[in-house]
């Protein structure tokens, strides 16, 4: 438990170690009385840094909210060991609730807190958070355990939820991460998350890796794995564990002097190489081997540059489970070629008013990569990639390594950027690209060939509109389109003020032939200061497609300098055709005392974007 320095507002000097004051202690400014602490009897330690208060009474602008007969808290910012604030709250299911935190400083490099939570309509939770740390990693264990939850009608009512996080860096070059978490079963989360957003998490990770870093080149050993949650997500559609991935990358190295000229650039190599065994208990799982080499030539000026590469992509399956009649040790070899070329075109001008730089940069990239039959490979980690700008100049159209896609096209780009003369900070950028095709594409995953000759239009816009204000747009045009020739389109507009104000506006629509990926959405965020002691926030997430609100978050926090309050409500949907669930949390916060209540910054950090906790 930490304190904040404040000001305190005495009555008498100072006695040898101790400051005696006769009823009231604050953090607040003098005058102020946003809160005190009043007692019978009030003695400051000055030497140990702690308060002890008799017959305390804690009032909030005046009014009483709360009384102990006895409460020892810090006056600066050491640790100690003790209770800390409590919580509580009331919920149909879970009935009164109160949570007392005991924080046990076990050493200057760790400590762990330990939390028994009263529910009348469950039981008694015992929690505990266990955090350390060293010169080389740092580390996080939490637990919960519910004996015997009486409100709860499942197989067993003994629940429980374990989490483990750490991460280091050894020797410089050795690195380690850990996320991993596991509960009793599959509502644990719902019914006795302590979190807003615990409604919201569908899967569970359980992850760990080692990675070596040398001079140029990487190793690295991974298990990943998952606890799904959501029982609407049918078994053969759960994803994937790597039980392990082993994984060699070597970063493109010159494989010449630098003496050889540099008219006719160097060439480079690379190789990207891995082992996975895939695990899963309701499809087709097994082993996969995959490497790609690759050599390129770059040549890079400040006009532009020209890249031409050359790599194999090589894959080798031992499969279990397969269907009757199916190869159970598919491979292919398949090379691929491609050039990638741009030139950069400058001029000196001006944006209303200001001294820029403006650019045009023209680029074509040519990808040729011949037709090989994976159908009998299974589809681990693979999918489509969304068709974006950034897509046109990507050498595969399908992320993961189990679908290699055929090519012979040709991608034709151009962008344009205005950059501040004196700083390089973009000002405007707007960029537009299509691809055209010279054969079929047999290679899918779902659907049939692609025999289009050319692809829709797609086109980027950022603009920074006034000195405050972003604006940003992308969206796929196809004219041949037997629908809505706009399938896809992104608007957002962002506005970052003084006091921490921003707001946020995005549409966003998907209408593409495949039923499940297809939505209509707006997104509003804000965060705004209301006068001097208080601030808003919110957002607003609309299906435009299924007519419903599928999150609603809404707060305002009270106060500055020595207290805060903060409500903050979530009306979340995970579908349309879900109920939804409601939540509150209430948090305040006394500078000096600490804060009562659930945390909520981290949450309106993930709902807000450009949210940060000050």
């Amino acid at each position: 438990f930490q304190a904040d320095d404040g000001i305190r507002d005495t009555s008498r000097g100072l006695v040898g170690s101790e400051m005696c004051i006769r009823d009231r202690y604050t953090t607040c400014p003098p005058g102020s009385n946003a809160w005190t602490l009043r007692a019978g009897k009030l003695k400051l330690d000055q030497y140990a840094g702690v308060g002890e208060a008799r017959d305390a009474r804690l009032r909030i602008r005046g009014v009483p909210v709360l009384y102990m007969p006895y409460l020892r808290f810090p006056i600066d910012d050491r640790r100690r060991s003790g209770i800390l604030p409590p919580t509580f709250g009331t919920s149909d299911d879970d009935g009164v609730e109160l949570a007392v935190p005991y924080y046990w400083n076990i050493a200057p490099h760790m400590d762990a807190t330990i939390t028994p939570r009263i529910m009348t309509k469950r039981g008694v939770q015992l929690g505990g958070e266990f955090r350390y740390l060293t010169r080389a990693d740092t580390g996080e264990i939490r637990a919960e355990i519910l004996p015997d939850d009486r409100n709860y009608d499942g197989e067993d009512s003994l629940r429980w939820g374990f989490n483990a996080l750490e991460e280091g860096l050894w020797f410089d070059r050795v690195r380690t991460q850990l996320d991993f978490s596991a509960v009793s079963d599959d509502e644990y989360l719902e019914d006795l998350g302590n979190n807003i957003d615990a409604t919201s998490t569908r899967y569970l990770d359980q992850r760990g890796l080692v990675s070596y870093f040398g001079s140029g080149w990487l190793t690295q050993i991974q298990v990943h794995g998952f606890q799904t949650l959501d029982q609407t997500i049918a078994p053969e559609d759960r994803p994937y564990g790597r039980l392990p991935q082993i994984l060699f990358r070597l970063s493109p190295a010159e494989v010449l002097p630098r003496a050889t000229s540099r008219l006719l650039g160097r060439p480079t190599v690379g190789l990207d190489a891995e082992y996975n065994h895939f695990d899963h208990n309701h499809k087709v799982h097994g082993q996969r081997i995959t490497a790609t080499p690759l050599l390129s030539w770059p040549l890079n000026r400040s006009w532009g540059h020209l890249i031409p590469a050359a790599r194999v992509h090589l894959s080798s399956y031992d499969l279990t489970a397969t269907d009757p009649g199916s190869e159970t040790s598919p491979g292919y070899v398949i090379p691929s070629l491609d050039v990638d070329g741009k030139l950069v075109f400058e001029r000196q001008t001006s944006w209303f008013g200001t001294n820029a730089l403006q650019t045009l940069e023209p680029r074509l990239y040519y990808l040729y990569t011949p037709y090989a039959d994976q159908n009998d490979a299974p589809v681990f980690d693979s999918s489509e990639l969304d068709f974006s700008f950034a897509s046109l100049y990507r050498n595969n159209r399908f992320t993961g390594r189990d679908r290699i896609g055929d090519a012979n096209q040709i991608t034709a780009g151009i962008s344009s950027r205005m950059l501040r003369a004196a700083s390089g900070e973009e000002l405007f950028r707007v960029s537009l690209g299509q691809v055209y095709y010279f054969a079929d594409r047999r290679v899918q995953i779902d659907g049939p060939t692609q025999t289009d000759t050319s692809s829709p239009y797609i086109g980027e816009l950022s603009a920074r509109v006034f000195e405050n204000w972003m604006g940003r747009a992308s969206l796929q045009w196809d004219p041949d389109a037997e629908g809505d020739p706009v399938p896809r389109r992104t608007l957002r507009l962002e506005y970052r003020g003084p006091e921490r104000t921003l707001l946020n506006l995005a549409y966003r629509t998907e209408l593409t032939t495949v039923e499940a990926n297809r939505y209509e959405d707006t997104d509003l965020s804000f965060r705004l200061p209301v006068g001097t002691q208080a601030e808003m926030v919110g957002r607003w997430l609309y299906s435009v497609r299924y007519g419903e609100t599928m999150d609603a978050v809404a707060g305002i926090e009270f106060g500055k300098c020595c207290w805060r309050m903060s409500i903050v409500g979530r009306h979340f949907k995970r579908r349309p055709d879900e109920a939804a669930s409601t939540s509150v949390m209430l948090q305040i916060h006394l500078a000096g005392l600490g804060a009562i209540g659930d945390p909520i910054g981290e949450f309106l950090e993930r709902e807000i974007y450009g949210y940060s906790v000050d």
